[in-house]
């Protein structure tokens, strides 16, 4: 069941991109999370074109539900940008040149070296009843507008900009309304089904003594999320913590981060608190390791390199895999994956090596080597280790699961 505030506020998107889903609506689910945390209920969200009728009918009804209303997209300099002209007409109000906001466009540009094109003016043209949500990420700033004792609230649709408008002007003037605190932590998993993990943990009740529980699947896993309500965030971060603090007792294993902890900025805080190096060969994945190695900022103390030995030839030159072993066992073999994780250390010169080779897909299977069949192998210190994976039929999702499950056993492997 959703917590339900007496504040209650509505989320209204816009755009003909959102509705023919050419693009994800991301805007929703952060602000939602962003008010939960402050004790403020969203009770719906809603997706609308460009098109007048429908935003104003849209507009109309959410205010008869609730306190607040938040628009997203539509503010832009182009011809299907109509949610200003909308929101003017809707509060009877006519339209006016702000001078700072037309201001703070041309610093904007200025900034870029480039001079203001007239067309972005157009962002400065704003309803008169509308206070101005300045913004410092974009051209286009935000509007408020208050009647009858609600608000509605007008943000670009672009992420970046709706949440720092977000956290600038919505969240200080909500936060005193929440009646209590909402917090939520995600502790994340993989390399097990969720119907094998919840075996692990047992009965869900412990845990909601002090919290709610949500499952969510996903491709490289499954992540558990608490959701913990209280009087201030003393008592909710209290919950939160003893909700983790049993699941870690049955679990921690297969907890690789929590909450915007990623799985291999875990393993680079590894690698360098023991000051240790690491490089990886790659097949099938095609350098997606090596790129997300190198996502965390820092890496390059322990990333000493990466090689995407695709074919067989480059097995050899490249690693040192004897061609042999090749031709006995084929490129997709533990003997291969482990000759790679050991060429790809000596060569690079580094404390651990880590190397997958496998078959994508959807072609190219056989019998005895089907699609999705995977080897990943990481050697070091404690000697080589090396795993076999079976993932299905399509091809980039195998090369993302592949990429994880090496990850995630290079992270095992280092944690011993």
């Amino acid at each position: 069941m959703l917590f339900r505030s007496p504040y209650s506020v509505e989320i209204l998107t816009i755009g003909n991109e959102i509705i023919t889903g050419l693009v994800a609506d991301t805007n929703s689910g952060v602000i939602t999370r962003r008010l939960e945390t402050l004790g403020i209920s969203v009770t719906r969200h809603v997706s609308v074109g460009d098109d007048e009728e429908e935003i104003a009918a849209a507009l109309r009804q959410a205010l008869e539900r609730v306190d607040c209303v938040i628009l997203t997209g539509g503010l832009g300099p182009t011809h299907d940008d109509i949610t200003k002209q909308v929101l003017a007409r809707f509060f009877n109000s006519k339209m006016v040149t702000d001078d700072e906001v037309k201001r703070r466009i041309d610093i904007i540009f200025q900034s870029r070296g480039r001079e203001t094109p007239q067309v972005s003016y157009v962002q400065a043209e704003v309803p008169e009843k509308a206070a101005i949500l300045h913004n410092t990420q974009g051209t286009a700033p935000g509007l408020l507008f208050e009647k009858n004792g609600k608000r509605v609230y007008s943000l670009p649709g672009v992420p970046l900009e709706a949440e720092h408008l977000l956290e600038t002007y919505i969240v200080p003037h909500l936060e005193a309304l929440g009646t209590q605190k909402v917090e939520h932590r995600i502790l994340k998993t993989t390399g097990i089904p969720e119907s094998v993990l919840w075996g692990e943990i047992g009965p869900v009740s412990p845990f909601e003594e002090h919290v709610k529980v949500a499952s969510l699947p996903s491709l490289l896993g499954v992540r558990i999320r608490f959701t913990a309500t209280g009087k201030d965030l003393k008592e909710t971060t209290a919950k939160l913590d003893a909700a983790e603090k049993l699941l870690r007792e049955t679990i921690d294993h297969h907890i690789f981060a929590v909450d915007d902890e990623t799985l291999e900025g875990n393993i680079g805080d590894l690698l360098k608190k023991k000051k240790w190096t690491l490089a990886v060969a790659e097949s099938c994945t095609g350098g997606l390791i090596g790129h997300r190695l190198t996502n965390v900022s820092g890496s390059s103390e322990y990333f000493l390199e990466g090689a995407v030995t695709y074919s067989n030839e480059a097995k050899q030159a490249r690693l040192g895999v004897d061609r042999a072993l090749i031709q006995n066992h084929r490129a997709v073999s533990e003997e291969v994956a482990t000759a790679m994780a050991e060429g790809i250390r000596q060569r690079a010169g580094s404390d651990y090596g880590l190397a997958v080779t496998g078959i994508a897909g959807p072609t190219s299977g056989t019998p005895d080597k089907p699609v999705g069949l995977t080897y990943i192998a990481v050697t070091g210190t404690q000697g080589t280790r090396c795993e076999k994976f079976r993932f299905h039929q399509d091809r980039v999702r195998n090369k993302e699961r592949a990429a994880q499950a090496a990850l995630n056993l290079l992270r095992l492997y280092l944690s011993k």
